[in-house]
């Protein structure tokens, strides 16, 4: 890690003394945040600590661009994350370690009309479902008139290496994008991942078919000559300066071979992908109050024991926003008990109150539903579970200002569990169920 802030430090270094003779304007911004919270009962289970979290942390962004002329610039951004008083916390002990991830690292670049950007760059395609994450690839965009543009792109999700060059995963994507006018837009969505040969546990993809109702988990233990599409569109529509209105929907198809299998009786030797996932909602203004709702819909599998796989899989870059617990929310790095970081297997929906209390001062009030549309394998007890209410959620949050660029910020979020969540449904589990809760402080400044 020291030899990687060292090889950083002087990285920007040589920027700064080199570039300024050709003019360069150089842009440095970021975030620097501090939070305590505290996350329990999150497995479901009374006295079942597995997903509990207390702890204080800090995050920082760092961004640099170098924008050489009109038409080239360079982006990058660092994020450090550190939990306090951890044995590796910086600082500590004359430590020095922390965990830094390069985010943002790309070219961007105009021929002409057309925009290209080469690198890890960030994506956000279906309000998340799709993409919500930095990745590297190629972005291509041409605007060929006001009305409509056009964009081409190639993401690299998994990359098999020197010994496993057929393991790569990549997606090449058309997303362009239609104005019907200046109020409504539409934005159709064609995805391909392809794939010659990869495990099913590769990176973050959920892979739920490779758990069958007997509780064995990777029947599947790799599969080859994958052919993955998502095709859809999202709507988004202004009507008047106080309301708006949008709508995504998708649809995924596809197939895969079965390579490899560690289970002799099973009896088909591929998979078909057939998944949907649809959400609309809206907001209105009303002076001081601003009021939001959303429904939602992603399918689940209706056999575990097929062929066919009919849940909606989302991408591994894919992120949905919601709620504070069950929908992600501010505590932005995990879910309770067999949610996902995306919609998959749920339907449900609910809104947001946001008042305008003050200049400095807004609170906003959440209240959110959501349950599992088909049956599957519980994460705790490697069981079925039946189709029931992930819960009823209700959130509170509190933002203050205390100066420009530095606020100050509350959450208290709790989920009236149901048996999607407890998995007291389960056959024998003999389980008290608990309803998860969740409390945040966080201070933020932005440069």
């Amino acid at each position: 890690m020291k030899n990687t802030l060292t090889i950083c430090s002087v990285f920007v270094f040589v920027i700064f003394v080199i570039l300024p003779a050709y003019a360069v304007e150089h842009q440095l911004g970021g975030d620097l945040r501090f939070r305590a919270f505290t996350a329990g009962d999150w497995t479901g289970e009374k006295d079942n600590t597995g997903k509990d979290r207390a702890l204080a942390d800090s995050r920082a962004h760092f961004k640099y661009a170098a924008k050489i002329n009109e038409d080239l610039a360079v982006y990058t951004k660092f994020r450090i994350d550190s939990d306090w008083g951890a044995a590796d916390d910086p600082g500590r002990s004359g430590s020095i370690a922390a965990s830094m991830n390069l985010m943002v690292s790309y070219i961007d670049f105009n021929l002409g009309e057309t925009n290209i950007k080469v690198g890890k760059q960030d994506f956000f395609e279906a309000r998340g479902n799709l993409a919500y994450d930095s990745a590297p690839g190629v972005s291509i965009t041409t605007p060929f008139s006001e009305q409509f543009s056009f964009n081409a792109k190639w993401i690299k999700f998994g990359e098999g290496g020197a010994n496993n060059v057929h393991d790569d995963l990549d997606t090449f994507a058309i997303t362009p994008k239609i104005k019907l006018n200046d109020n409504i837009s539409i934005k159709p969505y064609f995805w391909y991942v392809t794939s010659n040969e990869v495990g099913p546990a590769q990176r973050t993809w959920k892979w739920q078919f490779t758990e069958k109702t007997d509780g064995t988990k990777l029947d599947i233990d790799k599969f080859s000559e994958l052919d993955m599409y998502y095709l859809g569109f999202d709507f988004d529509a202004k009507l008047g300066e106080d309301l708006s209105v949008w709508f995504t929907a998708l649809y995924q198809a596809g197939s895969a071979n079965l390579a490899e299998r560690l289970r002799a009786d099973l009896a088909y030797g591929s998979v078909d992908f057939s998944g949907i996932a649809a959400l609309g909602g809206g907001s209105v203004n009303l002076g001081k109050i601003k009021l939001s709702g959303q429904l939602f819909y992603a399918s689940g599998d209706d056999n575990l024991d097929d062929d066919k796989y009919e849940q909606f899989i989302p991408p591994e870059t894919a992120y949905y926003y919601w709620s504070e617990m069950m929908g992600l929310g501010s505590n932005d790095d995990d879910v309770p008990n067999n949610l996902n970081w995306a919609l998959n297997n749920i339907m449900g929906g609910g809104g947001t109150a946001e008042f305008c209390a003050t200049d400095e001062l807004t609170v906003t009030f959440g209240l959110w539903y959501a349950a599992a549309v088909k049956d599957f394998i519980g994460n705790r007890t490697k069981k079925l579970v039946e189709a029931d209410d992930y819960g009823t959620e209700i959130n509170a949050m509190a933002d203050y200002t205390i100066m420009e660029n530095l606020s100050l910020s509350f959450i208290g979020a709790y989920i009236m569990a149901g048996d999607a969540i407890t998995e007291e449904n389960v056959k024998d589990a003999n389980i008290e169920g608990a309803d998860p809760y969740f409390i945040q402080a966080q201070i933020k400044a932005s440069f």
